[in-house]
């Protein structure tokens, strides 16, 4: 392939990584999975490695020499600008690519499900965010202000939430629950003092891995895993709202694509989310959104001037 113009897209979170080269044409070559994409503000180079690995990864799964014409990363986390910009920074001294752009997972995201066009992006991964692109073009947020101050129906949320239940039921606040052995097990104790102790000092992505579980543990009837649930359910549904409120020019109904692995297709929380939305008078994306895809759709350049981040 040498002579040829090759490509990557990278879609980044706070669990994993994926790339995915393909070439100009749009064929995709090889694929490649990785540590966590998320862009911390105290240390960029976290991120900037992870990404700079997996590149590598599916370059060498489709066979193609590096440095690749142009890398799109869609990271969580870059909404800080200057982390951002220290990431970007990063990646190009890496020299997997010989042009290098970073952005939002989000706008990723968005690229995949509709190209350049109107619609909106609801993510529940790790974190919790919404994109709404209007007909018009004008591109709004709500929520996306991380972990300590939203991911309020991301697995990290639900997660810390359904801790923090575990801890009211040993205070006699909650009713007993089958999240207290949900966290023992995974914290490898049994007591409320150990297990307090394993959530403050546990990674963000090992508390967020149990999002899952807490759904389906909510959905099943536990009731306070299920005042969990409905609590992150309500924040889709002001979120949303609030999206609704501050954009308009929709001939139709709002198409709504659920991006991240509590709600893509077969994940816990899909089908009650779905169900939110479309009580809200919106219509559920078809299909699984593949954010790095959207990614290499933007690193080929075919969206234009598409994925440049609004305030």
């Amino acid at each position: 392939m040498e002579g040829e113009r090759h490509f990557v897209g990278v879609d980044g979170g706070g669990t994993r990584s994926r790339a995915v080269v393909g070439d100009a044409e749009g064929r995709e070559l090889g694929r490649a999975e990785g540590g966590p994409g998320l862009i911390l503000a105290s240390d960029p180079g976290v991120a900037v490695r992870s990404v700079a690995e997996v590149v590598r990864e599916a370059a060498a799964e489709a066979r193609v020499s590096l440095p690749l014409e142009a890398l799109w990363a869609g990271l969580a986390g870059a909404g800080n600008e200057r982390a951002r910009a220290r990431a970007e920074a990063g990646l190009a001294e890496s020299g997997v690519a010989r042009r290098v752009t970073v952005g939002s997972d989000v706008t990723a995201a968005h690229a995949a499900a509709f190209g350049d066009g109107p619609g909106v992006v609801l993510v529940a991964g790790t974190g919790c965010a919404l994109r709404a692109v209007e007909p018009g073009g004008r591109t709004i947020r709500v929520g996306g202000w991380g972990a300590l101050l939203g991911d309020e129906f991301g697995g990290y949320g639900i997660a810390l939430a359904a801790l923090r239940a575990v801890l009211g039921a040993a205070d006699g606040r909650e009713a007993p629950t089958a999240l207290a052995d949900l966290f023992g097990e995974a914290a490898g104790c049994s007591d409320a003092h150990s297990l307090a102790a394993w959530g403050e000092r546990a990674a963000k992505h090992e508390i967020a891995a149990l999002a899952g579980r807490v759904g389906r543990l909510g959905l099943g009837g536990d009731l306070v895993a299920a005042k969990v649930v409905a609590a992150a359910l309500e924040e889709v549904r002001s979120h949303l709202a609030a999206a609704l409120a501050r954009t308009s020019g929709w001939t139709s109904p709002l198409p709504v694509a659920l991006v991240g692995g509590l709600i893509r297709p077969g994940g816990p929380l899909r089908e009650a989310v779905a169900q939110a939305v479309e009580e809200m008078g919106c219509a559920v994306h078809p299909g699984e959104v593949v954010p790095e895809r959207g990614a290499l759709l933007l690193a080929r350049g075919t969206l234009g001037g598409y994925g440049q981040e609004s305030p």
